[in-house]
């Protein structure tokens, strides 16, 4: 379909709009038709800025992203790269929970957050980190963000989120719930630093 000649509605009110679908309802909630009833234009005046959904999708990604994901240190190791970036990228996950299946890689389409696995893998290589392991790396880092926000997208406590409030029949599950973290945040912290010491462990072993 062409693009109209004159735009009724400007690129950036419908990428914001359509996040503010996905985040309210859900990503299956999105379509062109709804899209373009939230802004009060018919479907097609979306083509002026996009070719499809699937570039509406793009746009979206990169507002979630666009809290600068990709840290500016002018010092450090890979290791501080790889956690503040999956620290930022958490966060904006933690922001936009339902927009998560967007930044996974999905079959034989690529994904749309490439350019942070590119930049990290970078870091990687200039540390001399071995080739083999640099994408294991980032993929376990990744996969450990989103079983994070996607297991528990409203960031409850533990013992909220386990159901353990008032129950007395798993005790030994009480007290090691009690002894952890409230945070969900802070919970993560301590999961990505264990998981980037094993990978030093590996890397030392060559």
């Amino acid at each position: 379909m062409g693009r109209p000649k004159t735009p009724l509605v400007d690129r950036e009110e419908v990428v914001a709009t359509a996040l503010g679908i996905i985040d309210k309802d859900g990503l299956d909630a999105l379509s062109l038709r709804r899209l373009g009833t939230e802004l009060g234009v018919t479907g097609a005046a979306l083509y002026h800025h996009f070719a499809d959904k699937e570039e509406i999708l793009r746009g979206v990604v990169e507002l979630v992203l666009s809290r600068e994901v990709l840290p500016r240190l002018e010092n450090g190791g890979w290791e501080d790269y790889v956690e503040a970036s999956v620290t930022r990228f958490r966060a904006a996950l933690v922001a936009h929970p339902n927009s998560a299946p967007l930044m996974a890689p999905r079959g034989t389409r690529p994904p749309f957050d490439n350019l942070h696995r590119e930049f990290i893998a970078t870091k990687m290589l200039e540390a001399g980190v071995p080739r083999r392991l640099c994408y294991p790396i980032i993929d376990s880092t990744e996969s450990l963000v989103f079983g994070s926000v996607m297991t528990n997208p409203r960031q409850l406590p533990l013992q909220e989120r386990l159901g353990l409030y008032g129950r007395g029949d798993q005790p030994n599950l009480q007290k090691v719930v009690r002894a952890t973290a409230k945070a969900a945040d802070r919970v993560f912290q301590l999961q990505l630093r264990a998981l980037l010491a094993g990978w030093r462990v590996l890397i030392e072993e060559g």
